[in-house]
């Protein structure tokens, strides 16, 4: 257990407002704050600079831990490494206060007793962490910086970036060993990069799980789970709560909406997939549309194991097809089909041969 405590102050500046409340690279300034103080912090305050340090923080002290750090919401690149430099720094110099370049730490015994700090000197540590956000131009500098430190936190970890500079990766993703992320990418929130993940180009993904061994190529996936070995895109489109099984093929401009995938499947082109339960190894063909709407109500289709959809097909929901059965292109499916059976839903072509009712027949 750390020997010290840590209170934020919450800053506002007439140009750009509450700093506590601007997210960077989707966290709070006062949340980045936080996770360098981890668990030693126990308290937030408005900075208020009609009163002294001393004095705002007053209330909040714990005694029960011998140093206090106070730091501030606009200071969001400060790291642990630099908070606890300072807090060697004062006990091994004997002071009962340590002015950093934002921020200080104190003897909480010293500040329970004092109103004012007449210290001037200040203790320079790593003066990147001290960037503070009074200006958009120093957020922007800022996130720049934070940018860097995460890419290069992935890059000692074995992630490989072709270009980091147009590469923009969220503060709580994980990313596993031998990844290979190409240019223009946004991968954010809790996502979850297994190892062995190629990520080419034109890609944003969030709050996902890509597990090892898959590809993604420049397709949107949001709140989903993509399965081991699996292959998404160019161009789809994978909505929230979207579950794809392992080594499934989903294709170019296909959309999945809230639907369960099974392993080995393939949607390979123009097809939307919404409220589905399909099983394992099923071949969906082009232009296939999964109708889940009636214009009031959402309905499931339940597709069974090694199921065969024709390209053109349309099924209607609620519905379910049955193992091993097979749908001829061009049909419109309003019932069921059982396990092993060929479902032809479309009328018979017929051709007139000497038809004169063609109203653009050239003479």
């Amino acid at each position: 257990m750390e020997d010290f405590c840590s209170i934020v102050l919450k800053v506002k500046y007439p140009e750009v407002g509450d700093t506590a409340e601007i997210e960077i690279l989707g966290k709070k300034m006062l949340d980045w704050v936080k996770l360098s103080l981890g668990d030693t912090c126990i308290a937030e305050a408005d900075y208020d600079e009609d009163q002294t340090v001393p004095l705002l923080i007053r209330p909040y002290l714990n005694t029960q831990y011998p140093y206090t750090v106070v730091l501030f919401s606009d200071t969001p690149l400060i790291s642990k490494t630099s908070i606890i430099d300072a807090v060697e720094a004062l006990k091994q110099n004997g002071q009962n206060v340590l002015k950093m370049t934002r921020g200080f730490v104190f003897k909480t015994a010293f500040i329970m007793s004092v109103d004012k700090i007449y210290t001037e000197q200040t203790h320079y540590l790593n003066e990147d962490d001290f960037v503070t956000a009074f200006s958009f131009k120093q957020i922007q500098l800022i996130g720049e910086m934070l940018k860097n430190r995460i890419i290069s936190l992935h890059m000692s970890a074995g992630v490989y970036f072709e270009d980091a500079a147009t590469t923009f990766i969220g503060a709580d993703v994980k990313i596993g060993k031998n990844v290979r992320i190409a240019p223009n990418n946004v991968i954010t929130g809790n996502t979850i990069i297994g190892d062995n993940v190629t990520i080419k180009c034109g890609n944003v993904i969030e709050d996902c799980i890509v597990d090892v061994g898959a590809a993604i190529d420049s397709s949107r996936l949001y709140f989903s789970y993509i399965g081991k070995r699996t292959k998404v895109g160019p161009f789809a489109y994978i909505r929230p709560e979207s579950v794809i099984g392992a080594d499934c093929r989903i294709g170019d401009f296909v959309e999945i909406k809230k639907s369960v995938i099974g392993d080995g499947c393939k949607v390979s082109h123009l097809t939307y997939v919404g409220d589905c339960e399909m099983g394992n190894g099923c071949n969906v063909g082009c232009g296939v549309v999964f109708a889940n709407y009636d214009g009031k109500n959402k309905h499931k289709a339940f597709i069974g194991n090694n199921v065969f959809i024709g390209s053109n097909s349309n099924l209607i929901a609620p519905i379910e097809v049955g193992d091993g059965a097979f749908i001829a292109a061009g049909s419109t499916l309003t019932d069921g089909v059982p396990p092993d059976a060929l479902a032809i839903a479309r009328a018979r072509q017929v051709v007139k041969p000497d038809w004169q009712g063609n109203q653009f027949k050239k003479d």
